[in-house]
């Protein structure tokens, strides 16, 4: 039969991340959505194998959208994936209890996103394959429909023990009088695992040590043991072992076939246990260089202190070892201080290369006498020319502190600044001044001024901060709450500020682990 191409639906609010997905897994018939209510309205007439999901959406969360998924009949062998930028442990064991098959980590490791999605591409292959079977041998039903059984309990293993488990169920799908597993040592010697088995067949055991002997096995063989007047079919486990099915009668055609079909599971099986062992071997080399590029990160971050009349803090927060956002801060003359504040999309090995760049670009254009909203121009154009077709963007705001109070500020599609008058005893928000980073090569930006009295406070921050969630409401922190945290908190110094913002946060998301990097800067006039 034709063979099909495996059908992928995607549901993230971000259009890019679609885009990427349908790049990478090119070959796979992937069509994406971008909300929940989209969602429904495609999965019917798509009728996908494996459905990719963002947890974070504008409608809905993604682990209400794979309970949704679960409680529909028609879709219980949808193969579930959800997309999220961390691996915390609850919402993983959430997820799995819902019927999650596994989880990719954003930004995509291509390697490990075609391992995991690749098993599942073979395993539905062999569905069709047995589906295909189903409408032509009605007589072998119950064989297929328990191999079915089998092949979705051996999607999620990945090592070997947990497969010899399961080989008890193959009596219930091909009959057996004898089930033998021949495990091989490190010393090259075998165990035997005599799963079904009588006395009169002890004979059989030193047989079958020969035929192994003789490297005559192939990945599936059958042959017939004259001694004792059996018939044996034998799976290589490669170099684990051996599996031999043992019958008085001889296979038949049906028989044979399943068991052709079972050694293509294996082969896919003992394939992930491999690649398993590979990326836990690559994921510590890649932990270990991770640590030394978090620490040249960390080295980069500036230490503020009262500068030109002012005190400044800052809080860094990373949600994994190697951050997409950071801030920056140096003298563009000899009087102005020039503070820089970034989120770049995304974490990890790429957002913080990024992260890198721009700042090495903002630097560079902001000692040539170019004010904050020519920096950001000149930085946009250049992030647009060398990073095409890699879909990272960034939000910035730029400060400039002048001894006399003035701040020169501009923001690229950064969260609002929040400045606090102290003699009025309120908090105005500070718009935009132009787009983010990253996306359109004219965009504009703008310069802003405000003037600062003694006493009057500019707080920067990322948008990591205002999303963070509360884990059981499923609210986010938001922009009223930060601004309330500010307003009772103002009659405090910036570090003591920060650290008042910093733990009204965790408070409220019940102290869970980061999901998008959080950095806060405050700067008061003196």
């Amino acid at each position: 039969m034709d063979v099909e191409p495996i059908r992928i639906l995607v549901l993230d609010d971000d259009p890019f991340i679609g885009k990427m997905l349908a790049t990478m897994l090119a070959g796979y018939n992937v069509k994406n959505t971008t909300s929940f209510g989209q969602f429904q309205q495609v999965i019917e007439e798509f009728n996908p194998d494996i459905a990719i999901i963002d947890l974070h959406l504008p409608d809905a969360h993604g682990l209400d959208v794979c309970k949704w998924i679960r409680s529909q009949n028609q879709y219980e062998d949808v193969i579930l994936y959800i997309l999220t930028a961390t691996n915390d442990e609850q919402t993983l064991i959430r997820a799995y209890s819902i019927g999650v098959m596994d989880y990719i980590i954003k930004p995509f490791n291509k390697f490990i996103l075609f391992s995991k999605l690749r098993r599942c591409a073979l395993m539905i292959e062999i569905k069709r394959k047995l589906e295909h079977s189903l409408e032509y041998q009605k007589d072998i039903k119950k064989r297929l429909l328990q191999l079915n059984d089998f092949i979705k309990k051996c999607i999620k293993i990945d090592d070997i023990d947990t497969l010899v488990a399961l080989f008890l169920h193959i009596k219930y799908i091909i009959p057996l009088d004898g089930l033998f597993i021949f495990n091989k040592l490190t010393t090259g010697k075998y165990t035997v695992l005599k799963l079904i088995s009588h006395e009169s067949w002890q004979s059989l055991i030193p047989k079958l040590h020969k035929v192994i002997g003789q490297n005559t096995i192939e990945p599936v063989s059958f042959f017939f043991e004259s001694t004792t007047k059996v018939y044996i079919a034998s799976i290589s486990l490669q170099r684990y072992g051996y599996v031999f099915f043992v019958s008085n009668l001889p296979y038949t055609p049906d028989e044979r076939n399943l068991i052709g079909l079972l050694a293509e599971i294996i082969r896919v099986i003992i394939s992930r246990t491999e690649i398993y062992e590979y990326v836990q071997k690559q994921n510590k080399i890649y932990r270990d260089e991770i640590s030394k590029v978090r620490q040249i990160q960390v080295a980069q971050l500036p230490k503020f202190r009262n500068i030109n009349g002012y005190e400044i803090a800052s809080t860094f927060l990373p949600a994994e070892d190697i951050s997409g956002d950071f801030f920056d801060g140096f003298y563009v003359d000899k009087d102005v201080f020039q503070i820089v504040l970034c989120d770049v999309s995304g974490h990890g090995i790429a957002s913080s290369y990024i992260g890198n760049a721009m700042r090495t670009l903002i630097r560079t254009f902001s000692f040539n006498e170019h004010s904050p909203a020519q920096v950001l121009y000149k930085v946009n154009r250049q992030m647009i020319a060398d990073g095409k077709g890699l879909y990272y963007f960034g939000t910035t705001v730029i400060c400039r502190l002048y001894p006399d109070g003035t701040i020169l500020y501009t923001s690229a599609g950064h969260p609002p600044l929040y400045y606090y008058n102290y003699n009025a005893h309120k908090i105005e928000e500070l718009p935009n001044t132009g787009g983010l980073l990253g996306v359109f090569e004219d965009m504009a930006y703008q310069d802003a001024t405000i003037m600062l009295q003694s006493g009057d406070m500019l707080f920067l921050y990322t948008d990591g901060l205002t999303e963070s969630m509360n884990p059981a409401l499923k609210t986010l922190y938001g922009d009223q709450r930060l601004k309330d945290t500010i307003f009772i908190n103002a009659h405090e110094n910036p570090v003591e500020l920060l650290h008042s913002i910093c733990g009204s946060m965790y408070e409220f998301t019940e102290y869970a682990p980061l999901e998008d990097d959080v950095t806060l800067i405050c700067i008061k006039k003196i």
